[in-house]
């Protein structure tokens, strides 16, 4: 508006120097032209409003649409991966545009003003929160093998499940995960976002075309000349003459292409040397996640289900065998469903960042991108719910809980996991001073919610996946019967494809177990050695 503003006073200030025009018609002709040149720059400014208004009219209505969507069910809305990237990336980014819009009209000041307030008093996400959650997309994408163009459209392992995502939603990602350093994810994310760009109504327009060519750069820095030469041949293909410059791009990409060129971001990443998430291990835990590695047979025809006697007089447990070796089972139908909403409820408040045991022990704890998820803990003297819980591992179990950790409750958000680790602390961990009680005999873990895809709990090495089922226990014991580490029972969170994951965790340590689970006089550890280093 200042660019027009200008022009409106450089034509005004030519007229004023002009002299007298009333007192004769012979200088009107050259008044009526002025006009034409004045009225039409004013229409120009009134189109740039019309068009500016349309535009964000349009956004609201988009906005409005989805959030009409998402009010029939909040929960299932906010749960959906994708939902949740948008949700973010809106708030975190294009926010940021509708200001940047306004403030260079001249009624925004009422607008600027009330953003202010909005920002000092409701919450934002960080940029933190908005690289996380484009993490969690590509890690869904990675470990569930999901199409791009799937997930985009909102479609997780053939479900639709919320709103497709916009070619600008899928650029403004893409161009994190080149900020990032994640190149191979990077192109897929261009390439699906300039092929949604194509498809709008104005995807043939000059200024498409030149976000276009401005990608093709992208995809040539990281080397993917294949990405690169469909892009450019694609503008050329609706404006050749006026593009006529990128006819010596497309003759060298062709040239790279045919001498098998390997030079470009895309080669000269390759994963470090003993990147864990390159080993065969971590490529295991993504079979077992996604159901394509499962148990023997063998194995499965000696598991039972069966009732197991309350020792304290509840119903008897339905008990389901998963495992001999090392012993793994689930219990169904043990937390109700009112206990465990109620446990959701208490922790709710008080949750905060997941933290793992530092290398070296020492009581010190951190965050690591390895595990996302928030939590809290509980002494089980609480409340009924917590001392419930803690009654039925131990009726199941018959281990002394008294020596237990405290209770944790856990919550898995977008895209939310634990990579494999091993709940018993190793032979090096340096335990806290007056921590006594030894190591993590035994694991439950109790899921307060069922989860609609992803989200498992899996051993790579037995394989085992377990489903989150609401109101059921999961049990294992972490240690051989001579007390040295199973390395069998390598587990992991799966991530969590759609919904929100619940669940507590209860760590049994090893003193004042002797009576109940007594410590063999000769080691039996060889069995699972070869999982400790495993590849």
């Amino acid at each position: 508006m200042s660019g027009v503003i200008s022009v409106l006073f450089f034509v005004l200030h030519i007229l004023s120097c002009r002299g007298e025009f009333f007192s004769s018609t012979s200088g009107l002709e050259k008044l009526f032209k002025t006009e034409i040149v004045l009225l039409e720059e004013l229409q120009n400014y009134v189109n740039e409003i019309n068009q500016h208004a349309l535009a964000l009219q349009s956004e609201i209505d988009a906005i409005r649409t989805e959030h009409l969507s998402a009010a029939e069910n909040i929960d299932d809305y906010l749960n959906n991966p994708v939902n949740a990237f948008r949700l973010i990336k809106r708030l975190h980014s294009d926010w940021e545009t509708f200001e940047s819009s306004v403030s260079a009209d001249t009624s925004r000041e009422n607008f600027l003003e009330n953003m202010v307030g909005h920002k000092a008093n409701l919450s934002f996400p960080s940029q933190d929160d908005f690289v996380g959650s484009a993490i969690a997309l590509t890690r869904l994408q990675q470990t569930y093998q999901l199409d791009v163009a799937e997930l985009a459209s909102g479609i997780l392992n053939g479900v639709k499940y919320g709103t497709a995502m916009s070619w600008q939603d899928c650029f403004v990602l893409g161009q994190h995960l080149y900020a990032l350093r994640d190149y191979n994810h990077t192109v897929p994310w261009l390439q699906q976002s300039m092929q949604l760009l194509g498809e709008q109504s104005y995807g043939q327009e000059s200024a498409s075309l030149d976000f276009m060519e401005a990608v093709v750069d992208y995809h040539r820095e990281m080397g993917a000349h294949e990405t690169a030469l469909g892009l450019v041949n694609h503008v050329l293909s609706i404006e050749p003459e006026h593009r006529s410059h990128l006819l010596e791009t497309r003759q060298q990409l062709e040239e790279l292409i045919t001498d098998g060129d390997k030079n470009g971001l895309l080669h000269l990443t390759a994963r470090r040397p003993g990147d864990y998430h390159a080993s065969r291990e971590f490529k295991m835990y993504e079979q077992v996640c996604r159901g394509d590695l499962n148990p023997s047979p063998a194995k499965q025809r000696k598991l039972r289900c069966r009732l197991r006697r309350s020792r304290l007089g509840y119903a008897p447990f339905k008990l389901e065998e998963l495992s001999h070796e090392p012993l793994v089972f689930q219990v169904h139908q043990v937390v109700s469903s009112k206990t465990a909403e109620f446990i959701q409820k208490m922790a709710r408040p008080k949750i905060k960042r997941s933290t793992v045991y530092a290398i070296g022990g020492g009581g010190a704890s951190q965050a690591a991108a390895f595990r996302t998820s928030q939590g809290a803990s509980f002494n089980y003297s609480r409340n009924a719910a917590t001392k419930i819980l803690s009654c039925h591992v131990g009726d199941l179990s018959s281990l002394d809980m008294h020596y237990a950790e405290e209770l944790q409750v856990a919550n898995y958000g977008i895209g939310g996991h634990y990579e494999p680790h091993w709940d018993s602390f190793p032979e090096n961990h340096v335990y806290d001073e007056g921590d006594d009680r030894g190591n993590r005999i035994a694991t439950g873990i109790y899921y307060l919610s069922d989860v609609e895809a992803g989200g498992g709990t899996a051993f790579p090495f037995l394989p085992l996946l377990v489903t989150p089922e609401k109101g059921s226990l999961l049990f294992w014991y972490n240690l051989h019967a001579s007390g040295d580490q199973d390395y069998r029972t390598k587990h992991a969170a799966c991530p969590v494809l759609q919904g929100s994951k619940w669940i507590a965790n209860v760590w049994i340590r090893e003193r004042n177990q002797h009576n109940v689970k007594p410590c063999d006089l000769q080691r039996n550890h060889e069995i699972s050695v070869p999982f400790r280093d495993f590849d």
